[in-house]
């Protein structure tokens, strides 16, 4: 894995929730961990919601918004922002953090000469063991937050299969899809779906009127996502409930998706170093 972006729609369609239950059940193997940024201009969400506020709200993505920071000094500073967010059985681990995000909007403009080092911050970090889930709520893939999106391995429209959300969702990936392709992207081949089972509308439908890929899907279970969205009991059975089984699955097909892009990416460079290599001979 590595920076792993997530877009969410007008209407709740569950990006945060989503980004919650792959952060507290992705498999973490030979010592790697997960870092979810709330990273949406218009606030973060988790500490009012699935946390009740019952953390201080004194670590975060606001304290990194001086302007003058350098590289370094972002670098520096980031690592205290996090807070562990574990289950149950695994409280004395610090593998599973949060980077909570922003409590007013205002903040938002101050982080503009921050973005990208902190894209360059994610994508860095993959070599230290940690990966990163980026939730950029439903704007920030369209302003200056818009680079932790260009620069990811997968960006995932997170959507449900109604027509309100197929509506929202098309002119999003258009937009989506022509700012990844430009120079300062990776590409739109790293753009796809994470659809949220609910509505008329299945994988086959959504890809062929969207012309994206439905990379994972998740149960509609309001529910359970409450637990994640506003922190509503979890019960003895959480862990295994079916959303919850479904977000631990779903870390197959994304992990299986980044992989081949890259080595799709990585096979044209090489067979071009190669050639190079070959000429100054």
């Amino acid at each position: 894995m590595a920076m792993i972006t997530l877009v969410g729609l007008p209407g709740a369609p569950g990006a945060t929730s989503t980004a919650l239950a792959l952060l507290r059940t992705w498999p973490l193997h030979d010592g790697r961990r997960l870092v979810l940024a709330e990273c949406d201009p218009d606030g973060g969400a988790v500490l009012p919601g699935a946390l009740q506020s019952t953390v201080v709200a004194d670590r975060g993505l606001r304290n990194l918004t001086e302007s003058s920071r350098s590289a370094q000094d972002l670098v520096t500073a980031f690592w205290p922002q996090l807070i562990a967010l574990e289950n149950d059985e695994k409280r004395s681990e610090r593998n599973r953090l949060l980077l909570p995000g922003l409590t007013a909007m205002h903040q938002a403009s101050s982080l503009t000469p921050v973005w990208g080092q902190l894209a360059d911050l994610f994508t860095g970090i993959e070599t230290h063991g940690h990966d990163v889930l980026v939730d950029l709520g439903r704007t920030g893939a369209f302003g200056p937050a818009g680079v932790l999106a260009l620069r990811a391995d997968t960006v995932l429209v997170v959507m449900r299969g109604t027509l309100r959300s197929m509506h929202a969702a098309r002119s999003r990936i258009d937009t989506l899809r022509t700012l990844m392709d430009g120079d300062s992207g990776q590409g739109s081949s790293a753009l796809g779906v994470l659809l949220i089972r609910q509505g008329p509308y299945g994988a086959r439908e959504v890809q062929d009127e969207l012309g994206v890929r439905v990379v994972t899907e998740l149960p509609y279970r309001p529910e359970e996502a409450a637990v994640l969205s506003d922190g509503a009991p979890e019960g003895r059975g959480f862990m295994n409930s079916k959303l919850m089984n479904a977000a631990r699955d779903a870390a197959t097909p994304i992990r299986q998706t980044i992989a081949t892009r890259r080595a799709r990416v990585a096979s044209p460079l090489q067979q071009r170093l190669l050639r190079g290599a070959s000429g100054a001979r």
